[in-house]
């Protein structure tokens, strides 16, 4: 090979060498614009997620359930509408499927068919309303349903919100309202009014008890004096007795 012939592979050799420097270049730099892309599309779920946590901490969350009222009521229903959101809910709508109905009479299933039609402008966070849904009648009447889904429409701070829905069946849990046997009620009844009595009695006691501790002490002067006289009587009347005894004595003497 002549000199140009080793010039001419040199630079070939040097070609080939730099073309293979360039690929790695490229190649290095595609994956950190790759890295680049994934940092990015991290970052952007990783925002998207903490607007979706902040809204959703934001927003209220209105929930419809039929609950068993408590105390002496047991195994009455109430229709509970409940706002457990951290802001206030605007323009609450509520369906419910199949249309609510209450063996108590047509009155009270008008009245809740006639608070589920109308929109609530607003409920604010902890408000809880409650109506009057049926009562232990309610699983004698065989034809009425136990269960409803509820959907819940409102807005809140960003907006309209999602649907809700919930799916309620009430007799899944009639068993619990069977009323306790009537003496261990009043048993119960009894030991709540001591209970509340002992308390009752416990505050006056603290409340008053400077009150309470002077009463205690005059009534203790008053039983000391009382018994003082009343020493003081018997003794008296043993010195009368005593002093009349004393003259007969001699005279008998005598």
């Amino acid at each position: 090979m002549d000199a140009a012939e080793w010039i001419a592979a040199g630079s070939a050799g040097v070609a080939v060498l730099a073309a293979g420097f360039s690929w790695r270049q490229v190649r290095h730099a595609n994956s950190q614009v790759l890295a680049a892309q994934e940092q990015v599309v991290v970052a952007r779920r990783q925002l998207e997620h903490a607007q979706k946590v902040h809204r959703e901490q934001n927003e209220p969350y209105v929930i419809v359930d039929i609950q068993p009222a408590g105390g002496p009521r047991r195994g009455l229903l109430l229709l509970i509408v409940e706002n457990i959101g951290s802001t206030v809910a605007r323009n609450v709508r509520i369906t419910a499927d199949p249309p609510l109905e209450s063996a108590l009479g047509a009155e009270y299933t008008t009245r809740l068919q006639r608070a589920l039609e109308r929109t609530f402008p607003m409920i604010p966070p902890g408000r809880r309303l409650e109506y009057t849904f049926d009562g232990p009648m309610r699983w004698e009447n065989t034809e009425l349903p136990t269960a409803h889904t509820f959907t819940v429409r409102c807005e809140g701070p960003f907006g309209r919100l999602e649907e809700q829905r919930y799916a309620v069946d009430f007799g899944t849990w009639v068993e619990t309202l069977l009323p306790p046997l009537p003496l261990k009620q009043m048993e119960d009844n009894l030991e709540k009014i001591r209970r509340e009595l002992k308390s009752m009695v416990g505050v006056f006691e603290k409340s008053h008890a400077p009150a309470i501790r002077e009463e205690n002490e005059r009534a203790m002067q008053q039983h000391r004096e009382r018994a003082a006289a009343r020493t003081a009587r018997q003794n008296q009347a043993a010195r009368t007795e005593a002093a009349g005894q004393g003259p007969s004595e001699e005279a008998a003497g005598s």
